[in-house]
Protein backbone atom coordinates (compact mmCIF):
# COMPACT_ATOMS: atom_id res chain seq x y z
CA UNK A 1 0.00 0.00 0.00
CA UNK A 2 1.26 3.58 -0.93
CA UNK A 3 1.86 6.03 1.55
CA UNK A 4 -1.97 7.37 2.50
CA UNK A 5 -1.03 10.23 4.90
CA UNK A 6 -1.81 13.78 3.37
CA UNK A 7 0.68 16.23 1.96
CA UNK A 8 1.19 19.36 3.68
CA UNK A 9 0.06 22.50 2.46
CA UNK A 10 2.14 25.03 1.92
CA UNK A 11 2.71 27.98 3.81
CA UNK A 12 1.66 31.26 2.17
CA UNK A 13 4.10 33.66 1.64
CA UNK A 14 3.85 36.65 4.12
CA UNK A 15 3.29 40.37 2.42
CA UNK A 16 6.16 42.48 2.92
CA UNK A 17 5.24 44.97 5.69
CA UNK A 18 4.90 48.54 4.91
CA UNK A 19 7.90 51.01 5.46
CA UNK A 20 10.10 47.73 6.33
CA UNK A 21 13.73 47.15 5.93
CA UNK A 22 13.83 44.76 3.20
CA UNK A 23 17.29 43.52 4.54
CA UNK A 24 15.19 41.00 6.63
CA UNK A 25 18.14 38.50 8.81
CA UNK A 26 16.13 35.14 10.83
CA UNK A 27 18.75 35.62 13.46
CA UNK A 28 17.07 39.26 13.84
CA UNK A 29 13.54 39.91 15.42
CA UNK A 30 11.49 42.05 14.19
CA UNK A 31 10.76 44.97 15.39
CA UNK A 32 6.95 47.58 15.25
CA UNK A 33 7.29 51.42 15.74
CA UNK A 34 4.59 53.04 16.27
CA UNK A 35 3.90 56.41 15.96
CA UNK A 36 2.86 59.76 14.08
CA UNK A 37 4.77 59.96 10.96
CA UNK A 38 5.72 63.63 11.21
CA UNK A 39 6.77 63.26 14.60
CA UNK A 40 10.76 64.00 14.54
CA UNK A 41 10.94 61.39 17.36
CA UNK A 42 9.81 58.55 15.44
CA UNK A 43 12.38 59.59 12.36
CA UNK A 44 14.84 59.32 14.79
CA UNK A 45 13.48 56.11 15.80
CA UNK A 46 13.42 54.70 12.17
CA UNK A 47 16.97 55.88 11.59
CA UNK A 48 18.49 54.21 14.23
CA UNK A 49 16.58 50.93 13.30
CA UNK A 50 17.61 51.52 9.11
CA UNK A 51 21.15 52.40 9.98
CA UNK A 52 21.33 49.23 12.11
CA UNK A 53 19.69 47.14 9.06
CA UNK A 54 17.00 45.78 11.79
CA UNK A 55 13.93 44.71 9.93
CA UNK A 56 11.02 46.46 11.37
CA UNK A 57 7.57 47.87 10.38
CA UNK A 58 6.65 51.53 11.07
CA UNK A 59 2.81 51.54 11.77
CA UNK A 60 1.74 55.44 11.36
CA UNK A 61 -0.62 56.90 13.76
CA UNK A 62 -2.61 59.65 14.34
CA UNK A 63 -0.62 62.53 17.05
CA UNK A 64 -3.75 62.61 19.33
CA UNK A 65 -2.78 58.77 20.13
CA UNK A 66 0.13 59.82 21.87
CA UNK A 67 4.15 59.63 21.46
CA UNK A 68 6.06 56.91 19.69
CA UNK A 69 6.43 53.43 21.11
CA UNK A 70 8.16 50.29 20.05
CA UNK A 71 6.66 46.56 19.76
CA UNK A 72 9.74 44.15 20.17
CA UNK A 73 8.36 40.39 19.62
CA UNK A 74 5.97 40.14 22.95
CA UNK A 75 7.53 43.18 24.64
CA UNK A 76 6.17 47.37 24.37
CA UNK A 77 8.46 49.38 25.51
CA UNK A 78 7.13 52.76 25.97
CA UNK A 79 8.80 56.38 26.91
CA UNK A 80 10.86 59.26 26.31
CA UNK A 81 13.07 59.83 23.11
CA UNK A 82 15.92 58.17 25.20
CA UNK A 83 14.54 55.39 26.27
CA UNK A 84 13.16 53.87 23.63
CA UNK A 85 17.30 54.53 22.10
CA UNK A 86 18.47 52.75 24.60
CA UNK A 87 16.28 49.95 24.58
CA UNK A 88 17.18 49.64 20.31
CA UNK A 89 21.10 49.66 21.86
CA UNK A 90 20.74 46.98 24.34
CA UNK A 91 18.58 44.70 21.95
CA UNK A 92 21.13 45.48 18.46
CA UNK A 93 23.77 47.00 19.45
CA UNK A 94 26.03 46.56 16.15
CA UNK A 95 26.60 49.14 14.92
CA UNK A 96 26.05 51.41 17.88
CA UNK A 97 23.80 54.01 15.72
CA UNK A 98 21.60 55.13 18.89
CA UNK A 99 23.30 55.54 21.81
CA UNK A 100 25.10 58.34 20.07
CA UNK A 101 22.30 60.22 19.25
CA UNK A 102 22.05 61.25 23.11
CA UNK A 103 25.70 62.43 23.66
CA UNK A 104 24.52 65.43 25.78
CA UNK A 105 27.48 67.63 25.05
CA UNK A 106 28.22 70.45 28.04
CA UNK A 107 28.37 73.45 26.35
CA UNK A 108 26.82 75.26 23.12
CA UNK A 109 30.69 75.50 21.88
CA UNK A 110 31.35 71.58 22.28
CA UNK A 111 27.98 71.17 20.07
CA UNK A 112 29.33 73.66 17.34
CA UNK A 113 32.73 71.86 16.94
CA UNK A 114 31.55 68.62 16.89
CA UNK A 115 29.01 69.41 14.26
CA UNK A 116 32.06 70.99 12.18
CA UNK A 117 33.70 68.09 12.70
CA UNK A 118 31.51 65.94 11.25
CA UNK A 119 30.80 68.21 8.39
CA UNK A 120 34.41 67.87 7.68
CA UNK A 121 34.18 64.27 7.74
CA UNK A 122 31.36 64.06 5.48
CA UNK A 123 33.35 66.74 2.74
CA UNK A 124 36.50 63.80 3.16
CA UNK A 125 34.49 61.00 2.51
CA UNK A 126 32.88 62.57 -0.58
CA UNK A 127 35.55 64.00 -2.01
CA UNK A 128 37.71 60.33 -1.89
CA UNK A 129 35.05 58.84 -3.18
CA UNK A 130 34.42 61.28 -6.03
CA UNK A 131 38.45 60.70 -6.69
CA UNK A 132 38.09 56.96 -6.59
CA UNK A 133 35.33 57.31 -9.26
CA UNK A 134 37.13 58.90 -11.40
CA UNK A 135 40.32 57.28 -11.16
CA UNK A 136 38.31 53.66 -11.45
CA UNK A 137 36.27 55.61 -14.69
CA UNK A 138 39.31 56.36 -16.43
CA UNK A 139 41.02 52.47 -15.94
CA UNK A 140 37.90 51.37 -17.46
CA UNK A 141 37.75 53.58 -20.63
CA UNK A 142 36.36 56.38 -20.01
CA UNK A 143 32.39 55.78 -19.39
CA UNK A 144 29.90 57.37 -21.03
CA UNK A 145 28.05 60.71 -20.94
CA UNK A 146 25.43 59.27 -18.46
CA UNK A 147 28.55 59.15 -16.42
CA UNK A 148 29.65 62.31 -16.58
CA UNK A 149 26.23 63.69 -15.79
CA UNK A 150 26.60 61.68 -12.50
CA UNK A 151 29.52 63.01 -11.99
CA UNK A 152 29.06 66.47 -12.49
CA UNK A 153 25.35 66.20 -10.20
CA UNK A 154 27.66 64.84 -7.49
CA UNK A 155 30.26 67.30 -7.75
CA UNK A 156 27.57 69.75 -7.78
CA UNK A 157 25.66 68.83 -4.76
CA UNK A 158 29.48 68.35 -2.87
CA UNK A 159 30.69 71.40 -3.82
CA UNK A 160 27.58 73.15 -2.58
CA UNK A 161 28.12 71.61 1.35
CA UNK A 162 31.73 73.30 0.90
CA UNK A 163 30.66 76.55 0.12
CA UNK A 164 27.96 76.56 2.49
CA UNK A 165 30.23 75.02 5.37
CA UNK A 166 33.03 77.62 4.40
CA UNK A 167 30.57 80.25 4.72
CA UNK A 168 29.19 78.94 8.52
CA UNK A 169 33.49 79.43 9.36
CA UNK A 170 34.07 82.58 7.88
CA UNK A 171 30.85 84.38 9.31
CA UNK A 172 29.82 82.48 12.22
CA UNK A 173 33.29 81.26 14.07
CA UNK A 174 36.48 83.28 12.68
CA UNK A 175 34.58 86.16 13.78
CA UNK A 176 34.41 84.58 17.41
CA UNK A 177 38.27 83.41 17.06
CA UNK A 178 39.48 86.75 16.60
CA UNK A 179 38.96 88.33 19.93
CA UNK A 180 40.01 84.97 21.90
CA UNK A 181 42.28 83.19 19.42
CA UNK A 182 45.83 83.90 17.53
CA UNK A 183 44.90 86.10 14.79
CA UNK A 184 47.41 84.55 12.82
CA UNK A 185 46.11 80.79 12.87
CA UNK A 186 42.21 83.06 11.24
CA UNK A 187 44.23 84.31 9.05
CA UNK A 188 45.84 81.32 7.76
CA UNK A 189 42.21 79.52 7.38
CA UNK A 190 40.99 82.34 5.68
CA UNK A 191 43.70 82.03 2.92
CA UNK A 192 42.99 78.61 2.73
CA UNK A 193 39.84 79.08 2.09
CA UNK A 194 40.49 81.76 -0.52
CA UNK A 195 43.01 79.43 -2.19
CA UNK A 196 40.97 76.46 -2.16
CA UNK A 197 38.10 78.11 -4.35
CA UNK A 198 39.43 78.79 -7.81
CA UNK A 199 40.52 74.74 -7.32
CA UNK A 200 36.76 73.92 -6.74
CA UNK A 201 35.18 76.20 -9.47
CA UNK A 202 38.11 74.96 -11.75
CA UNK A 203 37.58 71.20 -11.02
CA UNK A 204 33.36 72.05 -11.90
CA UNK A 205 34.00 73.48 -14.85
CA UNK A 206 36.71 70.53 -15.90
CA UNK A 207 33.66 67.98 -15.20
CA UNK A 208 31.59 70.19 -17.74
CA UNK A 209 33.94 70.26 -20.43
CA UNK A 210 34.18 66.61 -20.24
CA UNK A 211 30.44 65.95 -20.23
CA UNK A 212 30.45 67.11 -24.16
CA UNK A 213 33.37 64.83 -25.22
CA UNK A 214 33.41 61.36 -26.71
CA UNK A 215 33.99 58.93 -24.45
CA UNK A 216 37.14 56.81 -25.19
CA UNK A 217 38.53 59.13 -26.90
CA UNK A 218 42.63 60.19 -26.33
CA UNK A 219 41.10 63.79 -24.92
CA UNK A 220 38.58 62.09 -22.80
CA UNK A 221 40.94 60.06 -21.56
CA UNK A 222 43.04 63.12 -20.76
CA UNK A 223 40.89 65.35 -18.81
CA UNK A 224 40.06 62.22 -16.76
CA UNK A 225 43.15 61.80 -15.46
CA UNK A 226 43.53 65.54 -14.80
CA UNK A 227 40.43 65.82 -13.34
CA UNK A 228 41.64 62.46 -10.81
CA UNK A 229 44.67 64.64 -10.06
CA UNK A 230 43.08 67.71 -9.60
CA UNK A 231 40.48 65.91 -6.93
CA UNK A 232 43.38 64.57 -5.24
CA UNK A 233 44.76 67.67 -5.29
CA UNK A 234 41.96 69.15 -3.30
CA UNK A 235 41.59 65.77 -0.96
CA UNK A 236 45.04 66.58 0.26
CA UNK A 237 44.20 70.64 0.82
CA UNK A 238 41.34 69.07 2.75
CA UNK A 239 42.62 67.20 4.92
CA UNK A 240 45.16 69.59 6.15
CA UNK A 241 42.89 72.44 6.23
CA UNK A 242 40.59 70.24 8.58
CA UNK A 243 43.39 69.04 10.59
CA UNK A 244 44.65 72.42 11.52
CA UNK A 245 41.32 73.79 12.46
CA UNK A 246 40.75 70.88 14.60
CA UNK A 247 44.18 70.96 16.29
CA UNK A 248 44.46 74.49 16.43
CA UNK A 249 40.88 76.46 16.32
CA UNK A 250 38.52 74.51 17.25
CA UNK A 251 39.94 73.63 20.79
CA UNK A 252 39.71 77.71 21.89
CA UNK A 253 36.35 77.63 20.38
CA UNK A 254 34.56 77.48 24.13
CA UNK A 255 36.76 81.03 25.00
CA UNK A 256 36.18 81.84 21.78
CA UNK A 257 32.23 82.18 22.39
CA UNK A 258 32.88 83.43 25.87
CA UNK A 259 35.29 86.18 25.10
CA UNK A 260 32.40 87.20 21.68
CA UNK A 261 29.71 87.49 24.54
CA UNK A 262 30.89 89.59 26.62
CA UNK A 263 31.96 91.97 23.84
CA UNK A 264 27.84 92.02 22.69
CA UNK A 265 25.33 94.14 24.57
CA UNK A 266 22.31 92.45 22.79
CA UNK A 267 23.03 88.83 24.71
CA UNK A 268 20.09 87.69 22.52
CA UNK A 269 22.17 87.37 19.24
CA UNK A 270 24.11 84.84 20.56
CA UNK A 271 21.26 82.66 21.95
CA UNK A 272 21.63 79.86 19.87
CA UNK A 273 25.33 78.92 18.15
CA UNK A 274 23.75 75.81 16.36
CA UNK A 275 20.61 77.26 15.36
CA UNK A 276 23.20 80.10 13.84
CA UNK A 277 24.80 76.92 11.66
CA UNK A 278 21.50 75.90 10.53
CA UNK A 279 20.67 79.21 9.39
CA UNK A 280 23.72 79.96 7.02
CA UNK A 281 23.56 76.42 6.03
CA UNK A 282 20.27 76.40 4.77
CA UNK A 283 20.57 74.63 1.51
CA UNK A 284 22.77 71.48 3.27
CA UNK A 285 20.30 71.08 5.75
CA UNK A 286 17.46 70.92 3.16
CA UNK A 287 15.42 68.16 2.02
CA UNK A 288 17.61 68.45 -1.29
CA UNK A 289 21.02 68.32 0.05
CA UNK A 290 20.55 67.10 3.40
CA UNK A 291 20.87 63.25 2.33
CA UNK A 292 24.11 63.78 0.09
CA UNK A 293 25.49 65.19 3.17
CA UNK A 294 24.39 62.16 5.78
CA UNK A 295 25.83 59.80 2.88
CA UNK A 296 29.45 61.09 4.01
CA UNK A 297 28.90 60.28 7.63
CA UNK A 298 28.88 56.52 9.36
CA UNK A 299 25.85 55.19 11.26
CA UNK A 300 27.34 56.35 14.98
CA UNK A 301 28.49 59.81 13.16
CA UNK A 302 24.98 60.38 11.72
CA UNK A 303 23.21 59.70 14.70
CA UNK A 304 25.27 62.05 16.24
CA UNK A 305 24.39 64.56 13.88
CA UNK A 306 20.46 63.82 14.18
CA UNK A 307 20.56 64.02 17.35
CA UNK A 308 22.11 67.68 17.15
CA UNK A 309 19.95 68.38 14.65
CA UNK A 310 17.15 67.38 16.23
CA UNK A 311 17.84 69.11 19.74
CA UNK A 312 18.86 72.71 18.34
CA UNK A 313 15.89 72.93 15.38
CA UNK A 314 13.02 75.27 16.51
CA UNK A 315 11.32 74.78 13.42
CA UNK A 316 9.55 71.64 13.88
CA UNK A 317 7.84 70.99 10.42
CA UNK A 318 11.90 72.09 8.90
CA UNK A 319 13.05 68.95 11.11
CA UNK A 320 10.23 66.76 9.93
CA UNK A 321 10.62 67.34 6.20
CA UNK A 322 15.15 66.82 6.68
CA UNK A 323 14.12 63.44 8.55
CA UNK A 324 11.79 62.62 5.91
CA UNK A 325 14.26 63.26 3.14
CA UNK A 326 17.00 61.15 4.73
CA UNK A 327 14.64 58.04 5.42
CA UNK A 328 13.29 57.95 2.29
CA UNK A 329 16.72 57.39 0.45
CA UNK A 330 17.81 54.87 3.29
CA UNK A 331 14.77 52.78 2.59
CA UNK A 332 15.32 52.97 -0.86
CA UNK A 333 18.96 51.98 -0.54
CA UNK A 334 18.19 48.81 1.74
CA UNK A 335 15.37 47.88 -0.99
CA UNK A 336 17.53 47.64 -3.65
CA UNK A 337 20.59 45.94 -1.30
CA UNK A 338 17.96 43.64 -0.40
CA UNK A 339 16.52 42.51 -3.85
CA UNK A 340 20.39 42.15 -5.05
CA UNK A 341 20.87 39.65 -2.01
CA UNK A 342 17.42 37.61 -2.24
CA UNK A 343 17.78 34.06 -4.28
CA UNK A 344 16.33 33.99 -7.63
Amino acid sequence: MGNCAPKPKPKPRSRPAQHSSSLLKPDVPAVRLYGPESCPISSCLRLALLYKSVPFQFVPQSPLLGLPFLQCGADTVVGAAETLLRELDSRFPRPPAAATALADTTSAAEEVALVTALQHRSVERHVEELARWVTATAAGGGGGKGEAARMERSYGQLAEVVLEHAQMEERLLFPAFESAADRGVCKVANEEHARDLPIINGIKEDIKSMAVMEAGTPFHQEALLNLSLRLKTLEEHFKGHFQEEEKNLLPQLEMAMRSQREEEEDESSSRSWMEQVLVLMEATHSPRLFPFFMAGLLPDEAMQYVGLVRRQTADQQRLASMLRSLITVLEAKQSIVGHLRRPT
